[in-house]
């Protein structure tokens, strides 16, 4: 090779290399969450600084605005949604429904100064359970957003002393609190996502799959709840309870586990407000472009009445009330008028003379507990209080000032077809029985409708009529201020997240080889216009 040969091509490798370079640096880019990881209760935000409640639905004053009585159920919910459960019926550390907690420096009961909080106020936590209040999974960026992270140290907060950083509360402050010996599995991660477990198929006393006749496995679809109260303090009615975790792990190795992360409680009263006929007319309107691109879409049904389901990962639940009955059961194991059975009853885990169901319409005749039949903010059952906080909270609010690439980014998102699925608006029914929510435009940017995501998203779970790839389109109205995204939070970045929509199968491929072939400055306007919402 002669010199002048081996400078040229040196030349050119060296070009190619900086082309790379400025290619990289030049990509689209996450920009991250739109203010920051706020619901930490300490740590990252100033220490002991409360996370600010859910916003209360708001219209124009020349409109119908949410009632004196509204407003008071509301604010009761958001009360009912921080308890911190105990597991006996007489052993909360203060008065049930009390918004105060002991301070442990002089023993007296003040204003709650944090959150978490780390005095129990209301009972009823299970034998099995994932969390032990609903806002420790409903935090970001306020309470009743979607999952984060917390301060693992909420008793050294109140007593002055340094925050540790914040994590994720299944590492080690929900397994550990008040002394529950629980062995944390391995993936839920320090600083990752919050993580409730479904077993795919079902297994024996061993951890073995169970089989037919035929040799095919069972399918079970079922939550499997983390954490057992087994060593847990301040109930001297259960000093025996000897309840093992499941062999998670070895349902890891044998890829019988699928994951789900918390969804943001946010505007779920306007979301259920949209009647079908409005969904469907979506649907026929988008009809011809959305074939175009290959995208189907189907509602999941009741299989009851025959309407629309709409809340959940795949669309399972009907109604905020079905989903709040179910949480305070399932995530919570607290018994109540919906679900009535416990996950679990092992007598010697569920305390002694517990009452079941145990979170009811309250009968008392007075109100020494916060349970009085005559206080009408006491008469609802806690689970009944988070369900009116859900339906009069408010929907996220995108960016008030919206940078110049977040707004070209909103004509990109549609032009590439994503809003075919992640429709920007629907209106809620003319007349409803609460005024605020009555014909009212909701910015969920979903069309409500199940789709199949194919092989790389499928988790393996049917519920209700959805299939095992099957999954509703997630609300993006609050997306910029997630921290991770799809059905197992397997992502904290939007790009991978848009990309994770194309695999063999999927409805979605089309649209993402549309946004693939998008200029690198019209994909940042779209990332950039995702994280304004």
């Amino acid at each position: 090779m002669t010199l002048r040969r081996f400078r040229l091509i040196f030349c050119l490798s060296t070009i190619s290399i900086t082309c790379l370079a400025a290619t990289t640096c030049l990509a689209q880019k996450d920009p991250g969450v739109r203010g920051g990881l706020q619901n930490t209760g300490g740590g990252l935000q100033a220490q002991g600084k409360k996370i600010p409640p859910p916003p209360l639905i708001s219209v124009n004053p020349s409109e119908a605005t949410v009632t004196d009585n509204e407003k008071l159920l509301f604010f009761e919910g958001i009360l009912r949604a921080g308890q911190l459960e105990s597991t006996c019926d007489n052993c909360a550390m203060v008065t049930d429904g009390s918004p105060a907690v002991r301070n442990p420096l002089n023993g007296l009961a003040e204003a709650d100064p944090i959150f978490p909080q780390f005095t129990t106020n209301s009972n009823g936590l299970g034998a099995r359970h994932n969390a032990d209040q609903c806002f420790a999974c409903h935090a970001q960026p306020t309470l009743g957003g979607s999952g984060g992270f917390l301060v693992p140290n909420p008793v050294q907060v109140a007593q002055g002393l340094p925050a540790g950083q914040p994590e994720n509360p299944q590492f080690n402050l929900i397994p550990h609190r008040f002394g529950k010996q629980n062995v944390v599995p391995s993936f839920e991660l320090q600083y990752g996502p919050i993580r409730e477990v479904r077993f795919i198929y079902k297994v024996d006393a061993n951890g073995d799959i169970i089989r037919d006749d035929r040799g095919n496995p069972i399918p079970d679809g079922g939550v499997h709840q983390l954490w057992t109260v087994r060593g847990i303090q301040h109930d001297s009615t259960i000093p025996s309870c000897s309840l093992v975790q499941p062999d998670f792990e070895k349902q890891v190795r044998q890829h019988n586990v699928a994951f789900r992360i918390p969804l943001q409680m946010l505007g779920l009263g306007l979301i259920e407000s949209i009647q079908d006929r409005e969904i469907l007319a979506h649907q026929a309107a988008t009809a011809s472009a959305r074939a175009a691109f290959g995208i189907a879409g189907r509602p999941n049904r009741s299989g009851n009445d025959g309407t629309i389901t709409r809340f959940g990962w795949k669309a399972q639940n009907k109604s905020i009330t079905m989903f709040a009955g179910e949480a305070y059961n399932v995530e919570m194991g607290i018994t109540n008028e919906i679900f009535p059975t416990a996950t679990e009853e092992d007598p010697g885990c569920n305390g002694l003379n517990k009452p079941e169901p145990n979170d009811v319409t309250r009968t008392a005749t007075d109100d020494s507990f916060n349970q009085s039949f005559t206080n009408p903010l006491h008469i609802l059952a806690d689970w009944m209080e988070f369900q009116v906080m859900m339906r009069f909270t408010d929907g996220p609010q995108p960016d008030p000032h919206p940078s110049q690439s977040a707004r070209r980014g909103k004509d990109v998102f549609n032009d590439t077809g994503c809003a075919l699925c992640h429709t920007p608006t629907m209106q809620t029914a003319p007349v409803m029985n609460s005024a605020v929510l009555q014909n009212r435009p909701v910015n969920l940017y979903s069309d409500i409708l199940l789709h199949d995501m194919g092989v790389g998203l499928a988790d393996g779970i049917s519920q209700g009529q959805a299939g095992p790839g099957e999954f509703r389109t997630t609300p993006l109205w609050g997306v910029g201020q997630r921290i991770f995204f799809l059905h197992d939070g397997r992502t904290s970045d939007l790009l991978e997240a848009i990309e994770a929509h194309r695999s063999p199968g999927s409805e979605a491929n089309a649209v993402i080889d549309s946004f693939n072939h998008l200029r690198v400055s019209d994909k940042q306007a779209v990332l950039d216009f995702l994280r304004s919402l």
